[in-house]
């Protein structure tokens, strides 16, 4: 039996209360034309690691055209969620989840960034769940990503999912194919993510 699916009729207002394995209480919600400047500091806040891995280039800082195209999104063709601590106008981005729909109408690449303070704390999980949820909605059947092969994060969060990837690696990148389709394995998966920590 699978969980409901249920989501707004405009994704632009999506929103979802979630916990991280820790007991921090959390917001998942659409990203926003007016998170530009949360978006900029969640990207400052990146180590050098963590945005190598994300964009497989070494950069220093989003220009108003990247900031932008990240954050005025049509949730048809780009959809972008974001992990939020805090309320109102404190409101801090901890993690961010983003999938692109291509000219294939079944598959879209998939993409996060975690702050480093919070990666191992279920913020990559609880996006690739609400992400996948969303697809689910719009029709989709896979989500594809490039992943750097040392980048054991990004592959713990999709083998702890329940999905079943399928790889291919090439020259230290590991191309992900995943189909979204609730299995037993990610229902486990996320009733288990859910169970209270002690």
């Amino acid at each position: 039996m699978t969980r409901s699916e249920d989501t707004p009729a405009d994704l632009r207002t999506y929103a979802a209360h979630e916990t991280l394995r820790d007991g921090e209480k959390i917001l998942v919600r659409a990203i926003r034309p007016d998170d530009k400047a949360r978006l900029l500091e969640h990207f400052h806040a990146l180590s050098a690691e963590s945005i190598h891995s994300r964009f497989f280039s070494m950069r220093r800082d989003l220009n108003p055209a990247e900031l932008a195209r990240l954050t005025e999104l049509d949730f048809n063709f780009h959809v972008g969620v974001a992990v939020v601590t805090g309320e109102g106008n404190d409101q801090r981005f901890i993690g961010v989840g983003r999938y692109v729909r291509g000219t294939d109408r079944k598959r879209a690449e998939v993409a996060f960034a975690v702050r480093d303070d919070y990666q191992g704390h279920g913020v990559g999980t609880i996006l690739l769940e609400h992400l996948a949820k969303i697809a689910r909605g719009q029709g989709l059947e896979m989500f594809e990503a490039d992943v750097l092969a040392e980048n054991r994060q990004m592959l713990g969060v999709v083998e702890q999912s329940g999905f079943k990837a399928h790889r291919k690696s090439d020259s230290g990148v590991v191309h992900l194919v995943m189909p979204i389709a609730e299995t037993a394995e990610s229902i486990a998966a996320h009733e288990d993510r859910e169970k209270p920590r002690k």
